[in-house]
């Protein structure tokens, strides 16, 4: 049995099913993002899981205890808000004391003990007298992880925390998230609609949509092999082409009026007619087409500082492409396109 597991949970809100029996495990240590946009579900399981909703139906098990029924108190699970919700009137030692004054009878030898030895852990030594008032946004969201983590949870959960604060200030605070898991191993739940966090903080990624699973797996597979249309258009960008797949000599194509494209190993009754290309497997070249090219015109190109995004028309269809550097091509030039990889993917949801 693993640490975590979820079965066929089922929330429903009058005649709206917000999670639709959903299932997954979650092992020891383990860090598990739930990804997925607005009304798909994912912040009604994360409320399942620590007590705050009633689900309908289901089982959740933590560390082979039954939780069902249980108040968010006796869980033994610490919740990182979206709102900090820390005590602006209260010091940065009151505000991680909280919890611990009225969950254990610890002595103040021993409360100072632990808030000190869980601030260096956060990389606050030292500031236990100051107040939330006059810390910057990075600071009192460590604050709200040492107000957590001292109460020594069994499972993490987060909501999304980072939402709030701007992108610099996120991506660092990401990182730092990362580390942290990294030094505690604590078994970790992350909900989040950002793709990048999800994709480089888990080691798996649970994608709702309108309630139901669509995906559970390494952000890698998430991300190399979707599986779906939802999952390649919301897990990064994708292109698809609509098309037949075509045996001809022992030799599979996808084609449609415009286009060619050779596959391997096709399944023998592919259950979807739609191709996806990521934009990065696309290449731009000059006007010298090869027999694997097509012409195309570049519609717009956008710096956006590491990498360029181009926007290029063949006969009729538009596809986005990304290139690391500044732009090598202008609105308006007729560049040579080619496929380096693509493949096959379900319409749809699942």
């Amino acid at each position: 049995m693993a640490f975590v597991d979820i079965l066929d949970l089922r929330k429903t809100y009058d005649d709206v099913v917000a999670v639709d029996d959903v299932s997954i495990d979650v092992e020891e240590g383990e860090f598990v993002s739930i990804l997925g946009p607005s009304g798909s579900g994912k912040t009604t399981m994360l409320k399942s899981i620590a007590g705050f909703v009633e689900p309908d139906d289901g089982q959740i098990v933590v560390a082979g205890n039954d939780m069902i029924g249980l108040p968010p108190e006796d869980r033994n699970m610490g919740l990182v808000f979206q709102r900090l919700a820390l005590f602006p009137h209260m010091s940065v030692f009151d505000n991680v004391a909280f919890g611990l004054r009225h969950r254990e009878n610890l002595s103040e030898d021993e409360l100072e003990e632990r808030v000190s030895d869980i601030l260096e852990v956060v990389s606050l030594p030292g500031y236990e007298d100051r107040s939330i008032q006059n810390l910057s946004g990075g600071e009192q969201q460590r604050v709200a992880l040492a107000r957590v983590l001292v109460l020594e949870p069994d499972l993490l959960l987060y909501d999304e925390p980072l939402s709030d604060l701007d992108r610099q200030l996120r991506e660092q605070m990401r990182r730092e998230i990362a580390d942290l898991h990294d030094r505690l191993e604590i078994t970790s739940i992350y909900v989040t609609h950002n793709q990048r966090e999800a994709l480089t903080l888990s080691d798996r990624v649970l994608v709702l949509h309108e309630g139901e699973k669509i995906r559970y797996a390494p952000p890698s597979e998430l991300y190399q092999n979707p599986q779906s249309e939802f999952v390649a258009n919301f897990v990064g960008d994708s292109n698809f082409i609509s098309g037949d797949v075509v045996r001809e000599n022992g030799r599979a194509a996808f084609q449609n009026d415009v286009f060619s494209l050779p596959l391997d190993d096709p399944p023998a009754d592919p259950a979807s007619e739609l191709l996806y290309i990521r934009p990065e497997d696309i290449t731009l070249d000059g006007e010298d087409s090869e027999d694997d090219a097509y012409d195309g015109t570049v519609v717009s190109t956008v710096h956006l500082g590491s990498v360029t995004e181009y926007n290029v028309d063949i006969e009729g269809t538009e596809f986005l492409v990304t290139k690391l550097g500044a732009p090598k091509h202008d609105e308006g030039d007729v560049v040579s396109v080619r496929f380096t990889d693509y493949d096959l993917i379900g319409k749809g949801d699942a």
